[in-house]
């Protein structure tokens, strides 16, 4: 169960930029496409990740950066794993490739990059490999208590 984030934005006010676009999987046609609607912004990635318990957790990163699963384990408290695309399919109704870090449900805890909150604007999927999304970067903890998920923040060693 996803938030309509388009909805949820302009409902409380966050400047958002929506691009419609040919469906994207890669991070090399993501590159291109963004040249061509002519946004400015960081790239992201998000993983949707289940714990040990059987807990589900949001991560958002950069798509230049490797994730550290010992520090990931630290930061949520249990080792977690990405979920398989069967999975991710039946409880988020994604798929593969253009995830997208906001919009679960209060119970799902969001783990953020540190570093992103230092950037100027991000770009991420917003569960649709046919639409880009930009937000500002000082906006994206505001947005994570208004959706009500508990924030995690994530630091490499």
């Amino acid at each position: 169960m996803l938030v309509d984030l388009k909805a949820f934005f302009n409902k409380h006010h966050i400047d958002f930029e929506l691009y419609d676009h040919d469906p994207i999987y890669t991070n090399e046609a993501a590159v291109l496409m963004k040249e061509e609607k002519g946004f400015t912004g960081t790239e992201t990635k998000a993983l949707f990740l289940k714990g040990k318990s059987g807990q589900y957790y949001s991560i958002v990163t950069f798509t230049t950066k490797s994730t550290d699963f010992k520090q990931l384990k630290k930061v949520a408290g249990e080792k977690v794993s990405i979920v398989k695309p069967d999975e991710m399919e039946e409880v988020t109704g994604q798929k593969p490739g253009a995830v997208t870090p906001l919009g679960y449900e209060a119970s799902i805890p969001m783990i953020v990059d540190a570093e992103l909150f230092e950037q100027e604007k991000l770009v991420f999927a917003p569960a649709r490999p046919d639409q880009t999304m930009v937000i500002k970067a000082v906006d994206l903890e505001k947005i994570i208590r208004l959706l009500g998920n508990e924030l995690l923040i994530y630091r490499e060693k």
